[in-house]
C-alpha cells in the first residue's frame, strides 16, 4: 500500500537535528543527515539513488533539483 510508512527523527530543535529519515510509497525514502556542517540529502528507490551536499544555496542538491525540472517540466512546484 502506499502511504508514508515510517518518520526517524534523531535530534531536535533545541540541540540540532543530525537525522531525518521518511520511508514513504511501496519503496521510496528520503534521508536528510546534518555532520560537521555538512547536510547531506538522500534520495531513492528500493535499492539505490542519489546522495548530495545541500550545505549551500547553489550546491550540488540545488542542481540536481535544476536539472530535474529542466527535463520533467510538468511535474514543477513553485510557491507563490
Amino acid at each position: 500500500m502506499a502511504k508514508i510508512r515510517a518518520v526517524v527523527v534523531e535530534g531536535d530543535r533545541e540541540r540540532g537535528y543530525k537525522r531525518i529519515q521518511v520511508l514513504f510509497g511501496i519503496n521510496s525514502f528520503i534521508e536528510i543527515t546534518e555532520n560537521d556542517g555538512k547536510v547531506m540529502c538522500l534520495l531513492g528507490a528500493r535499492d539505490g539513488g542519489i546522495q548530495a551536499d545541500a550545505s549551500t544555496a547553489n550546491g550540488q542538491f540545488a542542481q540536481f533539483v535544476h536539472e530535474l525540472m529542466e527535463r520533467h517540466p510538468e511535474s514543477i512546484w513553485k510557491e507563490e
